[in-house]
């Protein structure tokens, strides 16, 4: 049983792997470029149902942990959703199929032992980690080199 888990851990490591692969396709960069007007429009839509939430104090229930890690991946599946409005957008099915093993990876720790749960979620995190900080490259432009004689001289 222990070797499913391990192989399970390789094949969403792998699909990380092709994913940030995908997002290094300039095809893909030139959707992501447009997303951000959708991701402004999903951001204020957050931010409207926080506030008709009530107090606007931070429930650390819903931040840290399992339910942190839920609400991060459900918030990239819909950022996904507005960078990737096509069926057939490239990159679309990758990014789709690595939130879904990242979903399916922390039901499997929710059911741990509290030891093996607070490992399996850090594992979880870094993922994730990984493909928010590789979504937000492939979205945001690359800044230009300094130019020569730029205002900040190198030491």
């Amino acid at each position: 049983m222990a070797k499913k888990i391990v192989s399970k851990a390789k094949l969403a490591t792998g699909a990380l792997v092709v994913l940030q692969q995908v997002l290094a396709n300039e095809e893909v960069r030139k959707a992501l470029a447009n997303a951000p007007r959708d991701v402004i429009r999903w951001a204020t839509k957050k931010r409207d149902e926080y506030k008709a939430g009530g107090s606007g104090r931070l429930d650390p229930t819903k931040r840290f942990g399992q339910k942190g890690l839920e609400r991060r991946i459900n918030s990239l599946f819909e950022v996904s959703a507005s960078a990737f409005p096509d069926r057939n957008d490239p990159g679309r099915a990758e990014l789709l199929d690595a939130i879904d093993r990242l979903r399916l990876a922390l039901g499997v720790a929710a059911e741990m032992p509290l030891a093996k749960r607070k490992r399996a979620q850090a594992r979880i995190g870094k993922q994730l980690d990984e493909l928010e900080a590789t979504m937000v490259d492939a979205i945001l432009p690359k800044p230009s080199p300094k130019a020569i004689g730029s205002a900040h001289p190198a030491r």
